[in-house]
């Protein structure tokens, strides 16, 4: 089966807008990937109404144990916002499709869970003015560190 990318396909791969090829697109999200995306989500859904971003998942993040999760949270997407060369796709909303932006942001959170800065400095570089990139990945790390060190992670691996 051959997919053919003109703009409007192009448009809706990277914000999530279009249809699914398949049931495979979606990649299967753990606990704590699933409850930071919901968190990125909700941050640019405040951002956007101009409200406190993190007010708004403060009180999943205290009933999921990661509340030191959310300084790092709320300063990677400060610097994701005023930094890239372009706005990003993160969807404002719960049940939107996963966008490769989104996918994107997973991944590089994994690469800082994994402690690999390099990768995480390469990836963010891709959307990132080289000066914004080495704090943007600070806070990355750091957001990892908090969110999949937590005491509650710990059970969850146990």
């Amino acid at each position: 089966m051959q997919h053919s990318l003109t703009a409007q396909t192009g448009i809706q791969a990277r914000t999530g807008s279009g249809p699914l090829p398949s049931i495979l697109a979606t990649p299967t999200l753990d606990e704590f990937e699933t409850l930071i995306l919901w968190g990125m989500r909700q941050w640019m859904h405040a951002h956007k109404e101009r409200r406190c971003a993190t007010g708004s998942v403060l009180d999943a993040f205290e009933f999921s144990g990661l509340v030191p999760a959310l300084a790092p949270l709320n300063r990677m997407m400060t610097l994701l916002i005023l930094g890239s060369r372009r706005r990003l796709a993160i969807a404002t909303i719960e049940t939107a499709p996963l966008s490769i932006d989104e996918q994107l942001l997973l991944r590089i959170l994994n690469a800082a869970r994994q402690h690999q800065m390099d990768l995480v400095e390469s990836r963010l570089g891709m959307w990132m003015e080289q000066i914004s990139v080495q704090a943007t990945a600070q806070a990355t790390m750091l957001l990892a560190q908090a969110a999949f060190s937590s005491p509650a992670a710990a059970r969850v691996d146990a």
